[in-house]
């Protein structure tokens, strides 16, 4: 099946991009397409105008600046997956990258318009939310950024603007004893997850949790903060008994539905021995515990 015919700009600059999304009526972006093209095609979404970004060399960009690992709207998963940066500094990134979709999706797909698509069974969301990320727009009344976890509205439904662009995702730098990790529950390689969490730990130091980060997936309407469990982690120390406290918290946190894969109250305890690994490896990665040994 052939998509249904709809008018078609490239935009060269992300001025261009904003100028087009104010003047034409209700344009669909389209950045790496692994979402909207397979739309397209069955004609599940059928825009009159679609605003393609990939001319706009300037957000092609994956690199440290002014305090933020930022990542531009047209950074491929690809891109993170083979970064030595993030190997280097950021965990929870180098975990996510490998596990979206396939390879052809992660060299097409991009991070930015997976988190446009706003589906709460996405990863990237949840790291951004763990990372105390922002996502970046620019729109006819210039640029803001939007803590990630005031982002999300609903299923697919985002506080982006009509006639705003996003052009970048971003989050702090890591400190000198932080880590992070992400884990995802999934029926087989490739698949969306069931559940996933992931999990953010910057350590003081006298070795106590400075400060914690914990973002869900596909346990709510939305990617989701557990923020009880993020409070009972920051001021204490690592142990099995405290992630294990966290793990507990972040499962009563989360709201997931009952569906092929799974019921809600598997889901939930899945929450639970996820938040606890992701926390585990994150405390691992910052140096603030010795490294486990896993059958």
């Amino acid at each position: 099946m052939k998509s249904a015919p709809f008018e078609h700009h490239e935009p060269e600059s992300v001025s261009e991009a904003v100028s087009l999304l104010e003047s034409l009526d209700d344009p669909t972006i389209l950045a790496g397409g692994q979402s909207l093209v397979p739309m397209l095609r069955f004609r599940l979404a059928n825009p009159d105008v679609v605003v393609d970004i990939n001319g706009i060399d300037s957000l092609e960009y994956l690199r440290e600046e002014d305090g933020y690992l930022k990542l531009g709207a047209l950074a491929r998963h690809a891109d993170v997956e083979d970064s030595d940066l993030i190997d280097e500094r950021y965990g929870s990134f180098a975990d996510t990258a490998p596990l979206v979709a396939d390879p052809q999706i992660r060299n097409r797909g991009t991070v930015v318009g997976s988190v446009a698509q706003a589906d709460p069974k996405g990863d990237w969301g949840s790291v951004l939310i763990a990372h105390d990320g922002e996502v970046v727009v620019e729109g006819p009344d210039g640029e803001r950024a939007i803590p990630a976890d005031e982002f999300f509205l609903l299923p697919y439904d985002t506080t982006l603007g009509e006639e705003e662009l996003i052009t970048e995702a971003r989050v702090p730098t890591p400190a000198d004893r932080e880590g992070s990790a992400y884990h995802k529950l999934k029926r087989k390689t490739g698949d969306y997850a069931m559940a996933g969490v992931a999990a953010r730990l910057r350590f003081d130091d006298d070795g106590r949790i400075e400060s914690a980060g914990i973002g869900m997936t596909a346990v709510d309407i939305t990617n989701a903060r557990a923020s009880e469990a993020e409070e009972a982690l920051e001021g204490e120390r690592p142990s099995p008994e405290l992630f294990e406290e966290a793990g507990e918290l972040a499962a009563e946190a989360s709201n997931p539905e009952s569906d092929e894969h799974g019921d809600a109250s598997y889901k939930e305890r899945m929450v639970d021995v996820l938040a606890q690994r992701a926390l585990g490896d994150a405390a691992e990665r910052a140096g603030a515990v010795k490294r486990r040994v896993t059958q």
